[in-house]
């Protein structure tokens, strides 16, 4: 899997970004040049790349780099990262699936806009995420719509909420992705009012997992260890799909199930640590 940041620039600012790409010569969002150059160094049978930022959808030249991936690995399935604002333009959601972007994941932080704007601290951010997301399911079919929970102290009690929030207003969501925050950039900032430990996350993410089970929609768990969650979610929880200098598995040397497990955030432990986590002995 190939994946690339565009930049810093976002028309959110979320409490707990973990953005901390470091900026380039020409300022903190790579230049369209800078981009293509990188696309070019790609294994062109890696079979996905994920573009991510900051925010690609609002830069003058986002439809401009998608093309450019389509030519240059055209077997490549293409995921962007993406908080949906721009999709709550009907003209930028038709072109957008013009160009045959393959699925897009656009995170919820909450069941309202009190909790989503007070996250995001971008007034008005819901309401546009909301309807970017209805937009894209219009296209139900053409695009993939993925929606991510970010899990930390300010929404981890809302989860029921958010899952039912999800369930009722999207109907042909393709699937929710659910994850405890990695504890650096304005997360690591912002700490204070954002790490919980995965122990008080349990009950209502369990309650909210209930929620998307019983309306069908799939779902996927990663970083939350197999010893956190209740064995019958254990088939949804994922692997690891980020670098692993960033994951441990400290506590975990007997556990039977580290094969599987995705571990957790070298960042948790260090801030929370790993009395938590007991291996799983059979």
């Amino acid at each position: 899997m190939a994946e690339f940041g565009v930049g810093l620039t976002c028309n959110n600012c979320c409490i707990m970004c973990t953005s901390i790409m470091p900026p380039s010569k020409g300022g903190w969002d790579r230049s369209t040049k800078e981009i293509e150059e990188i696309i070019k160094r790609f294994d062109k049978g890696d079979n996905q790349v994920t573009i991510t930022g900051g925010e690609p959808t609002i830069r003058s030249d986002f439809f401009r780099i998608l093309s450019y991936i389509k030519t240059e690995m055209p077997d490549s399935r293409i995921l962007l990262l993406s908080n949906g604002r721009m999709f709550y333009y009907p003209q930028f959601t038709k072109r957008f699936v013009s160009t045959h972007c393959d699925s897009v994941a656009i995170p919820l932080h909450g069941p309202n806009a009190e909790l989503h704007d007070g996250i995001t601290r971008a007034p008005g951010s819901f309401n546009q995420t909301l309807q970017g997301i209805k937009n894209l399911l219009n296209y139900k079919g053409k695009v993939d719509v993925e929606i991510r929970i970010v899990i930390h102290k300010l929404n981890y009690r809302h989860l029921p909420a958010i899952t039912r929030y999800i369930a009722k207003e999207f109907k042909g969501i393709r699937s929710v992705v659910l994850f405890p925050i990695d504890i650096i950039g304005n997360a690591n900032t912002n700490r204070d009012k954002l790490i919980v430990r995965m122990r008080d996350i349990k009950p209502y993410l369990e309650r909210g997992l209930d929620v998307l089970e019983r309306n069908g929609i799939e779902f996927s768990i990663f970083h939350i260890p197999f010893c956190i969650i209740d064995k019958k979610y254990w088939r949804n929880v994922a692997g690891v799909t980020v670098e692993a200098r960033r994951i441990t598995f400290e506590p975990c040397a007997d556990c039977v199930m580290k094969g599987k497990c995705p571990g957790i955030w070298k960042t948790y432990a260090f801030r929370v640590g790993t009395n938590e986590f007991q291996p799983v002995r059979q």
